[in-house]
């Protein structure tokens, strides 16, 4: 039987994990397989640390020395992981029982790198657990499915981070999470499309089911970062990864025709982005190079695959 490493990240969670965890410990109870929990705490300055060590001391429990971002998090527990298969879950996420064996069953084939239940969002009417594939106006985009839409299993343009079982031994030589992206956005898109690169499959499969709890409650100076870091690390995802030529001229067209005219309404976070992205062009060129020495699926051909 495989065994699973749990992997949860978690800044400022405490009530979350009051609420989400057991869930999580139910369903691997259910499961009845060889499993570890592992938290990796981001510095949190609530109270998730005294709460993992009186109210569930059998989870294995990391602490970051600062604050470090989503991607940074994520890797130190891989990094500690001791079974074949990791499950990276989202403190916002409440598993329902029957999750893992769905999940597994995939992992018998040597091509497949991750896997997603139903990720139900109920607040946003979407199941992101279904991503198609879309590229318009120089970039590749992921159209997530309607709440109600289920189906069978497909392959995925990529799997989203909230709750993804990875092939652990695929994740490390894929380095993991690239924290070029850091404190978040893209880091999930950016694993799974690298992946896709190499001709490793993201699935999506039916018959397991998790509720994601986003945060409702964005400050409008939060939105504005926020959309200043969705930019950047646009940016750095497709100079990272685009490499058939005609994607790639469509793009570049795209980012010269949207700074020439941006200004005319003021989007002064399109600026910022570039300009962040441009600071770590250096590191996005090493990544770039990995990705094109190792690359066996073109840009069109994962499109074909994921965009029905």
């Amino acid at each position: 039987m495989t065994g699973v490493s749990v992997v949860i990240p978690n800044y400022n969670g405490e009530q979350l994990l009051r609420e989400n965890l057991p869930s999580v410990v139910a369903a691997f109870r259910e499961w009845g397989g060889p499993h570890e929990l592992i938290v990796v705490d981001d510095a949190s300055k609530d109270g998730s640390c005294r709460l993992l060590r009186e109210e569930f001391p059998d989870v294995t429990l990391l602490v970051n020395p600062v604050n470090s971002g989503f991607s940074r998090t994520c890797n130190v527990g891989m990094a500690a992981a001791r079974y074949p298969i990791a499950l990276c879950v989202n403190t916002d996420v409440r598993v329902e029982p029957g999750l893992v064996a769905p999940l597994l069953r995939h992992f018998g084939d040597d091509n497949v790198f991750a896997v997603t239940p139903n990720i139900l969002v109920e607040r946003e009417g979407l199941n992101q657990g279904i991503v198609r594939g879309m590229y318009g106006k120089g970039f590749l985009k992921g159209s997530i499915a309607h709440l109600d839409e289920r189906g069978e299993v497909r392959e995925n343009l990529y799997c989203v981070g909230a709750c993804v079982a990875y092939d652990l031994a695929k994740f490390r030589s894929l380095n993991g999470y690239s924290e070029i992206y850091t404190p978040y956005l893209f880091e999930d898109v950016d694993l799974s499309y690298r992946a896709w690169k190499r001709g490793w499959r993201s699935l999506y499969e039916p018959g397991a089911t998790v509720y994601h709890y986003s945060s409702a409650t964005i400050s409008r100076e939060k939105k504005r970062i926020k959309r200043t870091i969705y930019f950047r690390n646009r940016f750095l995802f497709h100079w990272i990864n685009l490499t058939d030529p005609g994607f790639i001229a469509r793009n570049m067209a795209h980012i010269l025709m949207r700074l020439s005219v941006s200004f005319l309404w003021g989007d002064i976070a399109y600026y910022s982005a570039f300009v962040g992205a441009c600071r770590r062009v250096g590191k996005a060129r090493e990544f770039r190079r990995n990705v094109v020495a190792s690359c066996r699926l073109t840009d069109r051909e994962i499109l074909s695959r994921t965009e029905s």
